[in-house]
């Protein structure tokens, strides 16, 4: 009974997040093109115009019940603002906060320099209250200006340049050619042989099942599986794709770190360098401890191991983790061939971002993909739906994307992979390979040749 609840509320959990983050992309999505204009009550009031417009337009045509209804200025088009809120002088010479409802751009608004005005909620009263940049405390600029026409995603989808989504997607093929050669190293440092080609296919089988299996990680347990059954230490098999999982994402941390802290005066990328050095900090410090003996007992986790259940896994996963320790060229060997797959997928990424007309810098999808990709790698929904469209957006919003535009971009680095891992069904149908049932996947939790439990070994300690 409580295994079942278990599953019931992991399921809602996964799906619940996967859901509500989907349906908070969707109620800030256009599918045709709008623009803001202010209401009767001088609030902004998002309005459909007709699609296929020049942005450069004097005039755009509002779009209704099938037909134009009535045209609309440019002067009159309002834009979001680049902040948030502002502080603004008030009676008394004190200041006070007040969000930004929008802004007036200039006629031929420029990066750093100020809109004709400003739309702010009133502080005092609530009211939408129109402001002079001058009356903000320190003057207001325009840092990324916003385009006056947000392309819907429809026409943005049916206008992206084909030849930039053709190298996005082609690209991609060399990456799993490095994670085939990775793995099969990383099976070799636990003295489990096989041929190179086997690896390869056991690694497109993953690729597979990871099409539509929760997170981008999915695949991982038809990988362990299929590699069980070519060794007796199964245990190993299935902690070294585990490892590669690791090492991996180890490596995308550091880069996205790297690059990051290469682009310190944008807001967005320093707290990515934040996040990047404290996870870096964190895993340092736990292969510290375990590898060290006494940290480990003064840090109770030499406890903590002895009372864990499945002792007798435990123990194959610390003797496994010491073979990698007595062998750490083959490891550091792992996460510098790492470092090609993941700029090939910044790259395609970046091609896409130029297919969709994104106004980011090159410089800029080097920090930020790398934290989408982490993301995306949470098993809580396949291909984490729901988890990435929503990061996206905050990410790209202050460079000036669009929420079309964010999504159009997930839907590239989400797609362009899984044509690939569908091209992999060849193998799984030839070989006759399925996703492992649960009966099949307990037995990755033994190996035959260690029937006997016994109690976790110190590191450093012959195997």
């Amino acid at each position: 009974m409580k295994t079942h609840l278990s599953k019931w509320t992991k399921f809602v959990l996964r799906w619940g997040v996967a859901a509500f983050g989907i349906a908070w992309v969707l109620a800030h999505t256009w599918f045709h093109d709008h623009v803001i204009v202010l209401g009767q009550d001088q609030r902004p009031a998002e309005i459909r115009v007709e699609d296929n417009q020049p942005p450069t337009s004097a005039q755009f045509w509002a779009f209704y019940a099938g037909r134009r209804q009535y045209p609309i200025d440019r002067a009159n088009i309002w834009t979001p603002g680049s902040e948030s809120s502002v502080s603004i002088f008030a009676p008394g010479g004190l200041h006070e906060q007040a969000k930004v409802l929008a802004i007036h751009p200039a006629p031929d608004q420029k990066p750093d320099e100020p809109p004709l005005e400003l739309l702010i909620q009133d502080p005092r009263t609530g009211n939408a209250r129109k402001i002079l940049p001058s009356q903000v405390v320190g003057g207001y600029t325009v840092s990324l200006p916003y385009p006056p026409v947000e392309i819907g995603l429809i026409r943005l989808v049916r206008q992206a340049k084909a030849a930039y989504l053709l190298w996005a997607l082609l690209l991609l093929p060399v990456s799993y050619l490095i994670t085939s050669r990775r793995w099969h190293m990383l099976l070799g440092a636990q003295d489990i042989h096989m041929t190179q080609g086997r690896s390869f296919v056991l690694n497109m089988v993953g690729a597979f099942y990871n099409s539509f299996m929760p997170g981008s990680t999915g695949g991982d347990l038809a990988k362990a599986y299929y590699a069980a059954r070519h060794t007796t230490h199964r245990v190993r098999a299935v902690l070294s794709v585990i490892i590669d999982r690791i090492l991996g994402l180890v490596a995308l941390i550091v880069l996205g770190g790297v690059m990051a802290t290469l682009q310190w005066h944008i807001p967005t990328c320093r707290h990515v360098a934040y996040v990047c050095a404290l996870l870096i900090g964190l895993m340092s410090t736990g292969l510290f401890i375990f590898y060290h003996p006494h940290m480990r007992r003064r840090s109770g986790l030499e406890w903590l191991l002895r009372h864990l259940p499945m002792q007798r896994q435990v123990h194959h996963a610390i003797e496994a983790m010491e073979l990698y320790g007595r062998r750490p060229w083959i490891v550091i060997a792992a996460v510098v061939m790492t470092f090609p797959v993941h700029m090939t997928s910044i790259v395609s990424a970046t091609f896409a971002g130029k297919a969709f007309g994104l106004p980011l810098s090159a410089m800029y999808y080097w920090a930020i993909i790398p934290v989408i990709t982490l993301v995306g790698a949470i098993p809580i929904s396949p291909q984490g739906v729901g988890v990435m469209e929503p990061l996206t957006v905050l990410l790209t919003a202050p460079q000036g994307a669009t929420v079309g535009q964010a999504l159009a971009l997930v839907m590239a680095i989400r797609f362009c992979p899984i044509f690939w891992n569908l091209a992999a069904s060849i193998f799984v149908l030839r070989g006759g390979y399925h996703a492992p049932t649960a009966q099949e996947a307990e037995t990755l939790e033994q190996d035959d040749d260690d029937p006997a439990p016994r109690q976790p070994t110190e590191v450093g300690a012959s195997a």
